[in-house]
């Protein structure tokens, strides 16, 4: 066999070699580029709550694109709140706007999330932020429309509050500045009626066959921004007034000396805030029962529009959904927070009956 011909065999066996290697890296790098779509696809879409936490975990610890990892933090700032968890959903939105700072749809949900908290100060700077930048998506245009709601809400009922006389306010100091506005810090009922104190008026809307009257629920933005806001404030109220008897800790009392040192005076005066408690429970389950309903009926109205000379008459749609949806979505993590607070009131009251019972028969 001649030199050249092994030569010439060595040379062609190389080439192909080369050809295998290169293929099996660009492969590679195929199925890295899969799996990193595939987790962000997974923190972004999950089909369980863990699966997608566990997803944009993934993303946030293997990618190295900054609008990658921050979508993902933003995005299981979602997830953690669908299982109520508060400290990690604002950690996750402060970690997404630290990465993109004009990340609009970030600095709204942290500015509910402040607002839920009555952290009132830092929602509205944080709504404040929103509206100082420009919107460029379908995300950024929710996040504008939600921003200039809530801040003119929290806007308003501060002014309302400055306003009110002295006389009439009763406020309760929070180092989180709880009560921000007496306003809504009265009774439920009589906010809602001045809520309600515009009439109704039909409202119509353009619809493939013909326009599509809403249902008279529905008064107009002003006047669910209004409602909704009256809402959440009575949810977070009820959580700082109640806040003393679950402290108690009546069903966890174990000796008769902590039983014998409960005043009478201090058990009937629980006794009846839970009662109290429980009227005003029922009133805030009634009337967001209501408003779901209602944004429920609207929803699927908005969902019959047609704007077909619109160039994004579909994407306008469904940003419309989105902000009704988003809006009452606060009011039913607040609303969330009560009912497992009724849960302890009602082992509270049961643990009250007990108690008094056992210090009348056998306490000094």
């Amino acid at each position: 066999m001649s030199k050249s011909y092994v030569s010439s065999g060595t040379q062609w066996l190389a080439c192909i070699l080369r050809l295998q290697v290169g293929a099996g890296i660009v492969l590679a790098l195929i199925l890295s580029a899969n799996a990193v779509e595939s987790a962000a696809e997974r923190c972004e879409r999950g089909s369980s709550v863990d699966a997608a936490i566990e997803a944009c975990s993934s993303v946030i610890q293997t990618d190295n694109d900054r609008h990658r990892v921050a979508m993902a933090y933003f995005n299981r700032a979602g997830w953690h709140l669908k299982k109520d968890e508060i400290s990690r959903a604002a950690a996750d939105l402060s970690e997404a706007i630290g990465l993109e700072p004009d990340f609009a749809a970030a600095l709204t949900k942290r500015g509910l999330l402040e607002e839920r908290l009555n952290d009132l100060k830092s929602a509205r700077a944080d709504f404040a932020a929103v509206l100082k930048l420009p919107t460029t998506n379908n995300l950024s245009v929710w996040a504008h429309a939600m921003a200039r709601e809530r801040l003119a809400a929290t806007e308003a009922a501060a002014a309302k509050a400055a306003a009110a006389p002295a006389a009439n306010s009763t406020p309760k100091a929070s180092s989180r500045g709880a009560v921000a506005s007496e306003f809504w810090r009265r009774p439920l009922a009589q906010v809602l009626q001045e809520c309600n104190a515009k009439p109704s008026v039909v409202i119509k809307l353009p619809g493939a066959k013909g326009e599509i009257e809403l249902n008279r629920c529905y008064r107009g933005r002003e006047h669910l921004s209004c409602m909704i806001a009256a809402l959440l404030a009575e949810a977070n109220s009820v959580k700082e007034d109640y806040a003393e008897i679950v402290s108690a800790d009546y069903p966890n009392v174990k000796t008769l000396d902590s039983i014998c040192q409960i005043t009478p005076d201090r058990l009937a005066e629980h006794s009846k805030a839970l009662q109290t408690f429980r009227e005003r429970w029922a009133l805030l389950r009634k009337e967001y029962a209501a408003r779901l309903e209602c944004t429920n009926t609207v929803e699927d109205s908005l969902r019959n529009m047609r704007l077909a000379d619109m160039s994004y008459g579909a994407d306008l749609v469904k940003s419309m959904v989105d902000s009704f949806r988003n809006e009452l979505s606060q009011v039913s993590l607040a609303e969330k927070d009560v009912l497992n607070l009724d849960d302890q009131m009602t082992a509270a009251q049961k643990a009250i009956e007990n108690i008094s019972q056992i210090r009348s028969g056998v306490c000094r």
